[in-house]
């Protein structure tokens, strides 16, 4: 049984890095109206809109605007309860490469919006841009880049969509990975989505 078990762990840990791979090609990066914008809507049932209103906005408060990655210009733009909206411009630094020995990222800028109703809400991440200034941190080399120009299927992937460019495919990877993080904190902050533990049981 245990060599049964082993051998399944095997098979599927050979298939995780293709797996992986897929959420970064053909379509993870969506457009409305030529502008890229992330969008995703989830219920929470039992849960009124003042309810899910006050959990997210302490979600936001804390974890984005005051999150361990945030920077100078984030800020809560505009909330209201009754309108069932948040709002949140932000100024993040967005890590590709994070070691003891080398940080290497880019200023990473975006609106966050909630909008909230009774059970349910939608979160959208929208005008994203990012402030580079390479591998050696010079603002010399400081270039303002739009998600538009950068991050979409045609500017990030190969000829074949089946492999991300060397360098806007970076900007692509990180940021995707950023907006499931932002999107599942905060499903799991509403109530949404319930926060999984790993346990370790000894035979």
């Amino acid at each position: 049984m245990k060599y049964l078990l082993f051998l399944f762990l095997f098979v599927a840990t050979l298939g995780a890095p293709a797996q992986t791979a897929k959420k970064y090609l053909a379509g993870a990066v969506p457009t409305e109206n030529g502008y890229v914008q992330f969008s995703k809507t989830y219920n929470v049932p039992g849960k009124s809109r003042t309810e899910i209103f006050n959990s997210l906005l302490e979600y936001t408060k804390t974890e984005i605007v005051g999150g361990a990655q945030h920077l100078n210009q984030s800020r809560i733009t505009d909330n209201n309860v009754d309108e069932g909206i948040i709002v949140a411009s932000m100024e993040e630094f967005l890590y590709f490469k994070r070691t003891a020995m080398v940080s290497h990222g880019t200023r990473f800028f975006y609106q966050l919006i909630f909008q909230i109703e009774d059970g349910a809400f939608t979160v959208e991440m929208r005008r994203i841009h990012y402030i580079y200034d390479g591998v050696d941190g010079t603002t010399s080399q400081a270039q303002n880049i739009r998600a538009e120009d950068w991050i979409t299927d045609n500017k990030a992937l190969n000829k074949n969509g089946q492999k991300l460019n060397r360098t806007s495919g970076k900007f692509r990877k990180a940021t995707i990975d950023r907006k499931d993080e932002i999107f599942r904190q905060a499903a799991i902050a509403s109530g949404a989505e319930v926060k999984t533990k790993v346990v370790v049981v000894d035979e």
